[in-house]
């Protein structure tokens, strides 16, 4: 029953087949089914509306009856529209069936055309598979033949190990098949390389890198198992078979091959070795003038290997000089006069004009037909020079100077120059003598030699010992000529006997000569006195002569005192002229029972025998020579004043020996030296003591420097008058490895005398210049005076050394000032200005040390560039005492006020000494009075005291407890 709110029925909710999403579209019987089913179910719908409404009174309500209609209405429509659309959708069901239907039928008509087509396939396979068949067997049946019957050995491998070989391996290895398959044959181990060694590493060498593309292959020596050797050459070649890698390995025998191959090398090499042996240049060139062949004197001649030359033409060769004949004739290789040789010029490889003979020849090929030119030739170049030297001398022997003859084995003269025949005709009073008139005249009879000298000669040089002697040869005017005569026994290959060449100089002027140089060699080119070589020679001969106890000698060597000094103030020439007067003096004041010689510079020595002179005498001359020099030596207008220091040495008393006398009398000549100059003193074992002391100090001196045992200490300067601190000198101490001082007295001399000064000197300063940056950084201002050698000024590096340690220590130059003595800076004026002002740029300040004991004028003190003087402590030694000394200590300080240089006295040890310098005006004073040299702790020390002392004491008080 329908009420008023029931729901109209939903026809479109009627349950219909629906596809499942995505699945294909049903099959067209499927669809039709489908949809007659729908119009039933749509049907059945209504009915059932159309039977409630008649169990229900529609007309009593219309609202439902309309609802109903439209209910019905609308399902109608929806049937309609399902209906409509299910029919569309039969009909492309319908369509595409028709179409899969058509599509089916053409499907089995082309798999049917295709079954044929494979069929007519199948039945072409089945023939090409069997010709492959046939071709497979047919190739298998050629490669079993070729395996069989090659004449080769051939074998698979497969990993190293032999799969197959054939018969001729069996039988090229002697041995069955089963001891070759299977493995690495023996053979392969036991082959032997070329050199010896063995082949089985490299044979499986090359087995391992052979691949597709390229073979490998060796020659060695292999031995079969009865023992026998051959040459085999091994291939190998990798192929594939049944999709495994093999390799093929064929051994072929070369025995036969090798023994050829020997054969024609040693035929090679003995043509080579014939063409090579053969001293001729021999070529062969082609048609083209390229070269084929060369042997060693070929290319030895033009600087070419045959690598290099084979193959080329000449002109690249750059032989275009070398023309043979062939290339100006009509056809290449038809050289004109082949037998003929003819002389050609050409340039060397080294650039060298050279000449040859050459030869030509021709022969062809009876192979080939190809034409070639031989062509031998012949440096000539050393024959034509050879020709060339026989001319030359027999130029020579026509127009030498010296006298050469030819004699027979019996003295004969056979040829003569005519120079021999000068000499002859001089000696044998004929001017107009010719060659021809000396022919078979004896030899000694042309130059009037002894005859018996002569023939003892001759059995000498007839058993080939040569002879050679002087003679001396009468001349026209009676004057005898010294000749020199060299005999030499001689063969010539032209003739069957033995000759004798002689050779006459005129030695005259020689022999003048060797006297004249034997008499410079000895003798003094200045003086003309005997020089060194000469005096000892007879001091030698003179010891060696035997003597009686009263035949004794004495040994004098001299020394000029001062000489230097006026050799650098006079000049050198003067220097000169003042050495030669010197050697007169000593001459006449020493007479001529005195050997006098000159040993160079300014020494001079003299021989005196007891036989001659008595002892007493001997020193009465040499005091009267001595007193001598006290004249001055007058030189073209100036005059100069020299002394003279002299040393003896006595023979027997001191030795018998030259040199050792000559050493003792050069030790007391400087012992002489030392003690003032101008003596004469005799040589004692004290002196000798002296210098082997001296030695053994300079060794010890020379380890000091290198083993650190020289130190500095310091010796204030003050102000005279306010007695301030203005300095120090830094002074060189000696301290020995056992704690003992050495005294600078002892060590400074024999430093100055070896030259060490100059490596004490500079240790000194590099010492100094620590201390004195050391005490910058600490605020004391220091001025500290160190002293420099002569040798210092000489040496060319001095300035660079003082650059040097300044810049190592990191000192500077103004903190120092260099004391330079007197007499160093008189050495060399103009050398020591130029030093000195290179001083003074560098920032130093120089002092003369020791002023007023050397030689300088105040002239030249006003040219150098100083800026202190130095009085020399022996003056200040005598001021209180002497009123010389006085004088010059007061004038010296004057000179220093005028010319506004600071003046240092050094040596002050009283206070009276003190006192009288400050009267005068002193700047500075130095000496034990204020203190000895301190080392550096004792210095700084002393410093610090002083600075406190010299607040609270007077100046004398403090001056004395110092």
């Amino acid at each position: 029953m329908l009420d008023n709110n029931s729901t109209a029925i939903d026809f479109s909710s009627t349950n219909t087949p629906k596809s499942p999403v995505g699945t294909p579209p049903c099959e067209p019987s499927l669809q039709v089914s489908v949809c007659e089913d729908m119009v039933d179910a749509s049907i059945l719908s209504i009915d059932h509306l159309l039977s409630l409404a008649k169990a229900d009174d529609l007309a009593s309500r219309p609202s439902a009856c309309i609802k109903l209609v439209e209910s019905m209405a609308s399902s109608m429509a929806l049937l309609k529209a399902e209906v409509q659309l299910r029919d569309e959708q039969l009909e492309k069901l319908t369509q595409k069936s028709e179409r899969m239907a058509r599509a089916q039928a053409d499907a089995i008509v082309h798999s049917v055309e295709i079954i044929d087509e494979l069929e007519i396939t199948k039945r072409s396979l089945d023939i090409a598979r069997t010709a492959a068949e046939n071709a497979a067997q047919d190739t298998k049946r050629l490669a079993d033949t070729i395996f069989e019957r090659t004449n080769d050995a051939v074998m698979v491998f497969e990993n190293e190990t032999c799969v197959d070989c054939n018969d001729n391996t069996v039988q090229l290895f002697a041995c069955v098949r089963d001891e070759i398959v299977g493995g690495w044959p023996d053979a392969f181990r036991h082959a032997k390389l070329e050199d010896g060694n063995s082949a089985d590493s490299h044979l499986r060498y090359l087995y391992q890198s052979v691949d597709d593309r390229n073979s490998k292959h060796a020659e060695v020596r292999m031995c079969d198992d009865t023992g026998n050797q051959f040459w085999s050459e091994i291939r190998f070649s990798s192929f594939s078979m049944r999709g495994g890698g093999h390799v093929l390995v064929v051994v072929r025998d070369i025995t036969a091959r090798k023994q050829f191959e020997t054969e024609l090398c040693r035929h090679r090499d003995f043509l080579n070795n014939v063409i090579s042996a053969v001293p001729d240049q021999l070529s062969v060139r082609s048609s083209d003038q390229r070269l084929v062949l060369a042997n060693d004197a070929f290319c030895e001649a033009h600087s070419l290997t045959r690598s290099d030359a084979v193959g080329r033409k000449m002109h690249d060769l750059g032989l275009e000089s070398y023309a043979f004949p062939s290339e100006n004739a009509g056809h290449p290789m038809a050289p004109a006069h082949s037998n003929d040789a003819i002389e050609e010029s050409f340039v060397a490889a080294d650039g060298s004009s050279r000449i040859a003979s050459i030869k030509h020849s021709t022969f062809s090929d009876a192979t080939s037909g190809e034409s070639y030119l031989i062509a031998t030739s012949r440096d000539i170049t050393e024959d034509r020079r050879r020709e060339d030297r026989l001319r030359v001398l027999a130029s020579v022997f026509n127009s030498a100077s010296e006298g050469v003859a030819i004699l027979s084995s019996d003295g004969l003269i056979r040829e003569a120059n005519p120079a021999f025949v000068s000499m002859a005709s001089n000696a044998l009073g004929v001017p107009s003598l010719e060659a021809t008139g000396l022919l078979d005249v004896r030899f000694c009879d042309a130059m009037q030699i002894d005859a018996g000298l002569f023939e003892s000669t001759l059995s000498d040089l007839n058993s080939g010992t040569p002879w050679s002697g002087k003679a001396t040869v009468k001349s026209d005017a009676n004057r005898g000529h010294a000749v020199w005569i060299s005999l030499s026994p001689s063969h010539f290959r032209d003739t069957s006997s033995d000759e004798i060449i002689a050779l006459v100089s005129d030695i005259t002027e020689l022999e003048n000569s060797q006297i004249e140089l034997h008499r410079r060699a000895m003798h003094d080119s200045l003086t003309t006195l005997p020089n060194r070589v000469y005096f000892r020679e007879e001091l030698s001969r003179l010891v060696r002569l035997d003597q009686s106890p009263h035949d004794g000698l004495s040994v004098c060597f001299l020394d000029l005192d001062d000489f230097k000094l006026a050799n650098d103030s006079l000049g050198h020439a003067s220097g000169d002229q003042l050495l030669c007067l010197v050697g007169e003096r000593i001459q006449k004041n020493m007479g001529d029972k005195t050997f006098v010689a000159r040993f160079g510079g300014d020494e001079f020595a003299l021989i005196m025998q007891d036989k001659h002179l008595a002892r007493e005498q001997q020193y009465r001359l040499l005091d009267q020579l001595i007193r001598s020099f006290r004249e001055p030596f007058r030189l073209d207008g100036d005059e100069a004043r020299i002394g003279l220091s002299i040393g003896v040495a006595r023979c027997p008393e001191d030795s018998s020996d030259a040199d050792v006398l000559m050493r003792n009398a050069d030790i007391a000549m400087y012992a002489a030296k030392n003690a003032g100059k101008n003596l004469v003193l005799e040589f004692t074992h004290e002196m000798q003591d002296g210098v082997d002391l001296r030695h053994q100090v300079q060794s010890k001196l020379r380890r000091a420097l290198s083993n650190g045992e020289i130190d500095v200490h310091f010796q204030p300067k003050i102000n005279a008058t306010t007695h301030e601190l203005v300095g120090c000198e830094a002074l060189a101490r000696w301290k020995t490895s056992d704690g003992n001082y050495i005294s600078p007295a002892e060590f400074v001399p024999i430093a100055e005398q070896t030259g060490l000064v100059t490596g004490l000197g500079d240790l000194v300063f590099e010492l100094a210049a620590e201390r004195a940056f050391r005490w910058h950084e600490s605020g004391l201002i220091p001025k500290i005076a160190v002293n420099v050698s002569p040798h210092h000024l000489r040496h060319p590096r001095f300035l660079m050394t003082l650059e040097s340690t300044l810049r190592k220590s990191g000192a500077k130059a103004e903190w120092f000032e260099l004391e330079i003595t007197e007499n160093a800076m008189m050495e060399n004026v103009d050398h020591a200005i130029d030093m000195i002002r290179h001083l003074g740029e560098m920032g130093f300040t120089v002092a003369i040390d020791d002023f007023g004991t050397g030689y300088s004028s105040l002239s030249y003190l006003k040219s150098f560039p100083i800026d202190t003087l130095k009085i020399d402590l022996s003056f200040i030694r005598d001021i209180s005492t002497d009123r010389q000394s006085e004088a010059i200590v007061r004038s010296i300080v004057s000179l220093g006020a005028g010319l506004d240089l600071d003046v240092v006295a050094e040596g002050v040890e009283s206070v009276e000494q003190l006192e009288i310098l400050e009267s005068m005006g002193c700047p500075m004073v130095q000496g034990y009075l204020i203190s000895r040299p301190l080392p550096e702790n004792e210095y700084l020390a002393w410093v610090r005291n002083w600075k406190r002392q010299k607040q609270v004491l007077g100046a004398t008080a403090s001056l004395c407890s110092q």
